[in-house]
């Protein structure tokens, strides 16, 4: 009988705690009533399931690295050769590989496991492979640089700064990467115009040092403009809050007579320049100017030449509404993408490929890079809907989305690099 009312007592006792909760709860969404330090923890408790539902949905969710399928398009694969290209992708939400993908048979050759997690939305984005096998890789704006062996072991990490874009080595070995501050340590710029204070969002360049990853040379895209003189650039961008948006910094591996061996050349979207700079001196030798706009990647053709992935397009997508039907338009025709060349001789800049990537409609806004083999082959990634392409003699010799793990969808392109040919 004990037991009985002792087990009666606790039901009652949690119904009426039940019910108070319940009451307390509708009184608070009203806002009828405020019970001081138990709001949040009631607001927690009644939107707990609500909450698990949410996170719930949102797992389920594909992440942004996963792109969709083009079923329709009919791929293109005339390789007569190995075409071997350094990839990143998703094995899951959180789970990334790296791996050496031979475009002309389809099969992975070589692949890194990384044991380092990400989020459903975080890239491992232009990897390095050392001649021993080693990887260079960073998350892109969340992590620095990582230096792993072929099986996976981290052999250092350099997270004094978050990395992002591209990563290039240069004639020492040492790696030049795009970077900003962490967040706590103010990433921010800023200038004041008419009396106003404008704050931005700055850029580093940032060497490391390939052996034991110390930082060998930081500095603010900002800096080396205003001690340059050149500030103004900032004001020729499109958006006052990311004036900048650096995506390349390309070092010169040798000394000619337009460039000098450690030399620099960084693509600056927002003004749509590069900047020749020469870290040793702190001194910008040049502004290169368009005709290319919203560009990325930028190679050596040869020792005169330099090439540049021209993605032809504007930086922010606000247009103006449609006009009436009847309403004259002055057509200024299809842009698409493109590889711009820039003459060191000349001061000129002439276009390559124009005609194939208008024929095959090749375009991407953002991202984008090319990469010769030879004169006459070139490799494209078609970043925003995740095509590969390899021309040759202005034919297509290749031309497909990777198949990634998720059926009906491909790999969202992460700057692949061409390894062996």
């Amino acid at each position: 009988m004990k037991k009985f009312i002792s087990t009666l007592s606790v039901i009652i006792l949690s119904l009426f705690v039940l019910a108070v909760f319940g009451w307390m709860s509708v009184q608070l969404s009203k806002k009828k009533k405020d019970f001081g330090v138990l709001n949040e923890p009631i607001r927690f408790m009644y939107s707990f399931l609500d909450q698990f539902g949410k996170s719930v949905e949102e797992a389920k969710k594909v992440s942004p690295t996963f792109l969709d399928y083009w079923a329709k398009v009919e791929p293109i694969n005339k390789l007569d050769f190995d075409f071997k290209i350094l990839t990143s992708y998703s094995l899951n939400n959180q789970t990334r590989e790296v791996a050496i993908k031979n475009l002309k048979t389809g099969q992975v050759e070589y692949k890194w496991d990384i044991k380092e997690k990400g989020s459903r939305w975080d890239r491992i984005v232009n990897p390095y492979m050392l001649p021993n096998k080693d990887l260079i890789y960073f998350y892109t704006d969340k992590t620095g640089l990582r230096r792993i062996d072929s099986l996976g072991n981290v052999k250092w990490k350099q997270d004094k700064f978050l990395a992002h874009h591209a990563l290039n080595v240069d004639s020492a070995g040492n790696f030049w990467v795009c970077s900003k501050n962490p967040p706590k340590r103010s990433p921010w710029g800023t200038y004041k115009i008419n009396g106003r204070s404008v704050y931005y969002d700055d850029d580093y360049i940032t060497k490391v040092d390939a052996e034991n990853g110390e930082v060998l040379f930081h500095k603010s895209v900002t800096e080396i403009l205003k001690e340059n003189k050149l500030e103004g650039y900032l004001l020729q961008a499109s958006t006052a809050v990311d004036p900048i948006h650096l995506n390349d910094v390309q070092p010169a591996l040798k000394t000619t007579k337009y460039y000098n061996e450690g030399d620099v050349f960084l693509s600056v979207k927002q003004s749509s320049i590069l900047v020749h700079y020469r870290p040793e001196t702190n001194q910008i030798i040049k502004i290169i100017e368009g005709p290319f706009s919203a560009q990325h990647d930028i190679d050596f053709y040869n020792d005169s030449v330099l090439t540049i992935f021209n993605n032809n397009s504007y930086i922010k997508w606000t247009t103006a509404s449609k006009p009436k039907p009847k309403h004259e338009l002055n057509k200024a025709g299809n842009f698409y993408s493109n590889i711009a060349r820039y003459s060191f001789k000349t001061g000129k800049i002439s276009f390559i490929g124009d005609s194939t990537f208008r024929v095959n409609q090749i375009f991407t806004s953002t991202e984008g890079l090319h990469e010769f083999i030879n004169d006459s082959t070139y490799f494209i990634e078609e970043q925003n809907i995740g095509f590969y392409w390899v021309i040759q003699n202005d034919k297509v010799l290749f031309k497909k989305q990777l198949e990634s793990v998720k059926e009906g969808y491909c790999d969202l392109p992460n700057w692949a690099r061409v390894v062996s040919n």
